[in-house]
């Protein structure tokens, strides 16, 4: 029995980490501290608060103002603006109320309601402060972006009629064939989907 087992080829030592990892995911994380919420999650969320409140705020801003305590506010909330409150309250109630007697909480109506949308945005899992820079950093990259858009788009083409050069408004310029957006035309083979 033992001449057998000394016959058999040894194994091959595994290696202890693949050189390609079959799954990204379990790669070794980025420098910094983890997002727990995407930034278009809370910028999306932002501009979602401020379109409920700009529509409630003359009602709202009243009572919220007065509020003391936690109960005060989801009264507030409850009374007021009914079909919205089950967004806000209970679950940031004492958010609201930290806003709201904040010594930075803005005086004029608009500046209040995008304070408000802002910081509540991102809760529970960003902080306010956060929370509000995530949403200036995300208004600021669209007002960066250019105000200028395509118009039109041509393609290259080569007609049956014996055309070739720029395309007109997705068709021929010399008989007027339009450009089939089958991806076959697209890429160079009009057979394949004809």
């Amino acid at each position: 029995m033992s001449k057998v087992s000394a016959k058999m080829p040894k194994r091959k030592k595994s290696s202890s980490r693949a050189k390609k990892p079959l799954d990204t995911f379990s790669e070794k994380k980025g420098r910094g501290r983890p997002k727990n919420l995407p930034h278009d999650w809370v910028i999306g969320r932002a501009e979602s608060y401020r379109i409920i409140l700009a529509e409630v705020w003359p009602r709202l801003s009243g009572p919220l103002s007065l509020a003391e305590t936690t109960e005060q506010v989801i009264a507030a909330f409850e009374d007021c603006i009914k079909p919205y409150a089950e967004q806000f309250v209970p679950r940031l109630t004492s958010d609201i109320l930290t806003l709201i007697h904040d010594p930075d909480f803005p005086k004029t109506p608009k500046a209040q309601i995008g304070f408000l949308a802002d910081s509540l945005a991102g809760r529970p899992s960003v902080e306010l402060r956060t929370s509000r820079d995530i949403c200036g950093k995300g208004r600021a990259i669209v007002r960066g972006r250019s105000a200028h858009k395509i118009i039109r788009r041509e393609f290259y083409i080569e007609c049956s009629c014996g055309y070739e050069g720029p395309a007109r408004d997705n068709a021929c310029r010399k008989c007027g064939a339009i450009i089939s957006m089958w991806p076959g035309t697209i890429w160079g083979n009009p057979g394949l989907f004809q």
